[in-house]
């Protein structure tokens, strides 16, 4: 790789953006608003429960936008999605997103690539910190993060908005808070779904357990020196 970026980069424009069509539409327009963040868990609202479909946030979900902002600057790159996540794979494959997606690497896969080469990360050297995401895009992988950096960004710029919130892990438990949606028990709401239990980290591609992914990911949204991001993005 030349280069690596962040995908929270994508995600602080996701929790912005969602955030302005949840105040605008919810209530009214929309009787809620579901994320679009999880490729498994919009698929499952789109197959199974299509009478929700204009519920479903058209935000792009935070690979596909840091992977055109990658390409906007750089419209020669091939760009490679490293995570946790298995879903990204078909979602990458989509008519749509497949010129911005070249590759998708679980960590299990990126791991593998660097037993097979010898790579040992004692002996190199430390990367150079990130600076350009904030603590909302990198807490989106865990369970109630993207509901979270979302409602962070609604309180800050819409505080006059009241935020109602529901979230679901897991597709079975997916199911029944569409199902509860649907039949209008959740009007007003801001629904978050992830299709893995624990949210993105506990994805079919990771490699460590689901505690210390939290552990990992809270510690490196609290070294983050901004909490959310600037209006101006969207």
């Amino acid at each position: 790789f030349s280069s690596v970026v962040e995908v929270a980069i994508g995600a602080d424009m996701g929790a912005i953006a969602e955030a302005h069509h949840y105040v605008e539409k919810v209530p009214g327009e929309l009787p809620f608003l579901l994320t679009s963040c999880c490729p498994s868990w919009s698929m499952v609202a789109k197959k199974f429960f299509p009478d929700v479909i204009d519920s479903i946030s058209n935000e792009l979900t935070p690979m596909v936008a840091t992977a055109r902002t990658v390409k906007a600057s750089h419209p020669n790159a091939k760009v490679a999605f490293i995570g946790p996540c298995t879903a990204k794979k078909l979602e990458a494959s989509r008519k749509s997103v497949r010129s911005d997606v070249d590759f998708v690497v679980t960590f299990e896969e990126l791991m593998g690539m660097f037993v097979a080469k010898g790579v040992e990360f004692e002996e190199t050297e430390e990367p150079s910190s990130f600076n350009e995401a904030t603590g909302a895009g990198r807490g989106y992988g865990v369970a109630g993060g993207v509901a979270g950096a979302i409602e962070a960004v609604i309180r800050e710029y819409y505080p006059e908005k009241e935020v109602l919130i529901d979230r679901a892990e897991g597709l079975a438990d997916c199911t029944k808070l569409l199902k509860l949606a649907k039949a209008g028990k959740r009007n007003g709401y801001l629904i978050e779904g992830m299709g893995c239990p624990g949210g993105c980290v506990g994805g079919a591609g990771t490699i460590i357990p689901i505690n210390k992914a939290n552990i990992a990911v809270d510690k490196f949204k609290k070294a983050t020196p901004k909490a959310i991001p600037e209006k101006e993005l969207v």
